[in-house]
């Protein structure tokens, strides 16, 4: 079964919780961390919190995360039974601070362009 890819921006709710577990061959650094979005339209705004998982060496990016940040996940929904309870993390392939000031900069140079 194809996982669908999705692309993520929110901001970090809490800090980053860093732990390291027993992989299959090794032990392996996760950083866990929930991001909070609105989707939708003006007066219909739909909250929505994601908790994410990264693993591996991409954990050293987030390593630099603070609560407020706005951040891009790219990755996908997994869904975890754990006694009699569904649990949906978001496991990240790719992860990335998004600067508001610098987007907001690119985003006026491109509209000075057209």
């Amino acid at each position: 079964m194809q996982k669908e890819m999705l692309n993520i921006n929110g901001n970090l709710i809490n800090e980053v919780e860093m732990k390291t577990i027993q992989g299959k061959d090794k032990e392996v650094t996760v950083a866990n961390f929930t991001l909070f979005r609105k989707m939708g339209k003006e007066g219909e705004k739909k909250k929505e919190y994601i908790n994410c998982n990264v693993y591996g060496e991409k954990t050293e990016l987030t390593k630099e995360f603070e609560k407020g940040d706005f951040i891009h996940v790219y990755g996908y929904y997994k869904e975890v039974q754990k006694e009699d309870k569904t649990y949906k993390n978001f496991i990240v392939r790719h992860v990335n601070k998004i600067d508001k000031e610098m987007e907001k900069k690119k985003e006026q140079e491109e509209n000075k362009e057209e």
